[in-house]
């Protein structure tokens, strides 16, 4: 497993040419790429339908500006041109979703951080991360609307698949004795609790 497509090609070009009949018998690619495989093989047990596609971030952007206006957000709220804040939202969803927040964890802390907000800069930044959850909740089901994932779905839901379910978990043990990592110091907390 790499972090890009160059480095997985390269991977595959210098095993290839040094042992080729051990070159076929590997599975090389990104964290990403090895998500994607495994969401296609267990769409069914990750709620998805067996034909969903990637969008990219410009879709994404697209998606969420059709429903922007009528979340009624205070904070994040730009009617002459959303799409910035959306770039900004989506970027804060990417990163919830690196270390595993789904939609719903993500509205329970938020909603804990106004609980407990005592000063007034506590409280605003406390209705931003409510107006975030509000907006990650119209993204999740925008996405589902059309059969979509996106980037950080790719490790996210595999995640969540393997921590939930023994049996998958169990196959792909014993389907990958062993896991390889290039510059494994760039891994993630989603990237992290994939390999384990």
């Amino acid at each position: 497993l790499t972090f890009s497509n160059k480095a997985a090609a390269e991977m595959s070009e210098r095993i290839a040419q040094r042992q080729p009949e051990t070159a076929a018998a590997l599975w090389m690619g990104t964290f990403h790429g090895f998500g994607l495989d495994l969401l296609r093989r267990f769409h069914d047990l990750c709620n998805l339908p067996a034909e969903f596609r990637l969008i990219d971030r410009s879709e994404a952007v697209e998606l969420l500006e059709e429903k922007f206006l009528s979340l009624n957000l205070k904070h994040y709220r730009n009617l002459y041109d959303p799409s910035q804040i959306i770039v900004d939202i989506l970027n804060a969803i990417s990163r919830a979703k690196d270390e595993v927040i789904d939609v719903f964890q993500y509205r329970i802390l938020a909603q804990n951080m106004l609980d407990q907000a005592k000063t007034q800069d506590e409280y605003e930044v406390a209705e931003r991360a409510v107006e975030v959850a509000t907006v990650y909740e119209a993204y999740e089901e925008a996405k589902k609307q059309i059969n979509c994932v996106d980037y950080g779905d790719l490790v996210m839901l595999p995640v969540q698949l393997l921590e939930a379910n023994n049996g998958v978990k169990n196959q792909l043990q014993i389907d990958y004795q062993h896991v390889l990592v290039d510059e494994y110091q760039d891994v993630n907390r989603s990237s992290i609790r994939l390999l384990q």
